[in-house]
């Protein structure tokens, strides 16, 4: 691969990103929700006395943390807990930008001058995975900061130091970036097979079962955070389906029959 054309591309789709207020907007709202939530309950708590007695499945977990009282041992659970929603982000976030960048460029008509240049494929879609998924890290990254600070000012700085935990903090900067690259690749290449964006985002929509799962499993397990070696083996795993999406991306993406249609 060159990494001139594929910043080529990057610098193309962050220009018509930037345009485009709405879609921008879809890059920030969700991320915003997810860390409302869990922020309202640990106000909730702290506004209200807390009886350990009526925490019904919570209080059984309030062991994990036996040196905080039980009020904070509750809002450090839920605020661990639902750090496993923050993969959701950059599972979904980006599906809108990647399909929009090829369903949206077959409509207008202007992703065939991209395709009747001597780029190769594979920088072509490598470009359009950078610049879909930088947004939506950059998102989770600053919803995470502010998640950790807000918690800690709302409550107690332990929630701080509990949220921004050591692989927490690995995760955010190899799981999620990772995360967010297979999203939009898989985006891709399901828009280069179907002209209609909400079809091609309810397709790649199903990736983010498997975290839907993983976070669900996590809470029910009793385990209030991931371990460094669970980020490590996510990793791994998502690494080695990112390499897998760009082949069978550059397999699928045929050049000419794409050229052929928009003819």
């Amino acid at each position: 691969m060159r990494p001139g054309f594929i910043w080529a591309v990057v610098v193309k789709e962050a220009r018509d990103l930037l345009s485009n207020r709405l879609l921008l907007g879809a890059v920030v709202f969700p991320a915003m929700i997810f860390a409302a939530i869990p922020i309202g309950i640990v106000a909730f708590i702290q506004a209200n006395d807390l009886d350990p007695n009526q925490l019904g499945q919570i209080g059984s977990y309030l062991e994990l943390f036996p040196d905080l009282p039980p009020k904070l041992a509750a809002q450090g659970f839920i605020v661990l807990n639902f750090l496993a929603y923050f993969l959701l982000i950059p599972a979904m976030v980006p599906m809108a930008i990647a399909t929009q960048s090829i369903i949206g460029e077959k409509t207008a008509r202007s992703l065939e001058p991209q395709l009747a240049t001597p780029m190769e494929v594979s920088e072509l879609i490598v470009g359009k995975a950078v610049a879909a998924a930088v947004p939506a890290v950059l998102a989770t990254w600053s919803v995470f900061l502010l998640y950790g600070i807000v918690n800690g000012l709302i409550a107690d700085p332990v929630l701080t130091r509990l949220i921004f935990n050591p692989p927490w903090l690995v995760a955010m900067v190899t799981l999620v970036p990772l995360i967010c690259l297979l999203s939009v690749l898989l985006g891709i290449i399901v828009s280069a097979r179907v002209n209609d964006a909400r079809t091609a985002q309810q397709i790649g929509g199903f990736i983010v079962i498997p975290v839907i799962a993983v976070a669900i499993a996590g809470f029910f397990s009793g385990q209030a955070s991931f371990t460094m070696e669970q980020v490590l083996i996510g990793d791994v795993v998502v690494a080695a389906l990112v390499a897998f999406a760009v082949a069978i991306g550059s397999w699928i993406f045929d050049r000419e029959q794409i050229l052929t249609r928009l003819a």
